[in-house]
């Protein structure tokens, strides 16, 4: 079963072309939920990585950065 505009099918119902069809967006939704997950390991990988950038960083650029969060945080 499945449902489409808040109404439920029976895919063994469907005519040959449907259940290819049915079955292309099966495929396309298991795609999407796998980059979904994709995309969330990597913006998990990429703060990571900003974090130990921003630990070795050169002391004075730290301080600047500082400096420029201040400084944008007093304009708001």
């Amino acid at each position: 079963m499945f449902t489409i505009d808040e109404k439920q099918y029976d895919e063994t119902k469907l005519s040959d072309e449907g259940k290819i069809a049915f079955q292309n967006l099966q495929v396309i939704n298991q795609d999407s939920t796998q980059l979904k997950v994709k995309l969330n390991h990597n913006e998990v990988l990429i703060k990571h990585y900003i974090d130990i950038v921003k630990n070795h960083l050169p002391e004075e650029e730290v301080k600047e950065d500082t400096k420029e969060k201040e400084v944008k945080e007093s304009k708001k």
